[in-house]
């Protein structure tokens, strides 16, 4: 019995993990280049040499004992460290508050290393990018954008964002009118990240803040976290908001936008090297509310954190319960048929 399951993230390594221990032989198929998605880590040659940055998810919190039992394989194996950093939020006129004290955790080296964790074990193939399916229920064929097709899988499990999702069942020769009207109403907004490298050390005494107020939403320092080595690093995260008014702005802009409001604000310096990059599918704001939906054959199901909200835990939690339900373990009371 092999299972295919779209996506490489958390939700998917989950599903992955619940399907092979329901008997199944699941593969799963990423069109990125390596594990992470939104808890990816980038590789960026600087002029004060290479920089591994951390530009999607800052860090991960556990509220659920499924969830704390990965962070605590992710630990054991040096992939994670909790971040005992100087957290704060600061309001536009500069008014500085201490975060809630709680556990967060990082990837070391990486964030993409938490990802990585999860996946260990697991038939992963990369630059699979994911078109459309063909047969029919309980045997399922998955058509690749190079023309390759993999199959016959028994079960299909769809961890992409609803966008993605939409399009991969609108090609597909099968009645999903049920889970194409719901992923519609589900509601993910953008968020532009800059990347900024300077040439000495700066301290504004603190090492992550949320910013009230303004074009940046969240502003971290990269060296104080467990595990970084490499130059001066501070990741610029905008508003979601801003971020959706500047969609289609070139990196350039957002570049000295962000880097700009950071001096005015907090006086950074101007960068030595600085690169941006959009997600265009980042904080999920109007969710599905259920962790998984099942297509009636239950033969193919769709997950990720859009079904719940947005925390690395919820898509955590949304594949194993979509897992659970394709591989024929009691599903959550949750879920529901699309």
């Amino acid at each position: 019995m092999r299972a295919a399951v779209i996506g490489a993230g958390l939700a998917g390594a989950a599903a992955a993990r619940t399907l092979a221990q329901a008997g199944f032989q699941p593969v799963l198929f990423d069109k990125g280049r390596g594990p992470g998605g939104r808890l990816s880590t980038r590789r960026a040659e600087t002029p004060q040499g290479e920089a591994r940055i951390d530009h999607g998810a800052q860090f991960v919190t556990a509220e659920t004992a499924e969830f704390q039992a990965l962070i605590d394989e992710a630990a054991a194996a040096g992939a994670v460290q909790e971040w005992r950093a100087r957290l704060v939020s600061i309001d536009r006129a500069g008014g500085l508050q201490p975060l809630r004290p709680k556990a967060r955790w990082v990837g070391v080296p990486g964030m993409s290393a938490l990802v990585g964790t999860a996946l260990n074990g697991l038939d992963v193939r990369f630059r699979a990018r994911a078109l459309r399916l063909s047969g029919e229920p309980g045997a399922w064929h998955v058509h690749f954008e190079e023309g390759a097709e993999e199959g016959p899988f028994q079960r299909v499990a769809l961890t992409v964002p609803p966008e993605q999702l939409i399009d991969i069942l609108a090609r597909t020769d099968a009645d999903f009118s049920g889970l194409i009207e719901e992923a519609r109403t589900v509601q993910i907004g953008p968020c532009w990240t800059v990347m900024a490298v300077l040439d000495a050390p700066f301290d504004p005494g603190f090492d992550g803040a949320q910013m009230l107020g303004g074009a940046i939403r969240w502003m971290a320092r990269m060296n104080a976290r467990p595990g970084w080595q490499g130059p001066e690093c501070w990741v610029l995260q905008g508003a979601t908001g801003w971020s959706q008014a500047f969609l289609e702005a070139d990196p350039e802009t957002i570049m000295r936008a962000l880097c700009e409001e950071a001096f005015v604000r907090l006086g950074m310096p101007q960068p030595v090297w600085a690169g941006a990059h959009r997600w265009r599918y980042a904080l999920v704001q109007q969710a599905a509310v259920t962790p998984y939906a099942l297509h009636p054959s239950g033969t193919l199901g769709v997950g990720g954190d859009w079904r719940l909200g947005p925390r690395a835990e919820l898509a955590w939690r949304s594949g194993l319960a979509l897992g659970a339900a394709l591989g024929g373990v009691a599903p959550s009371a949750q879920g529901q048929a699309g």
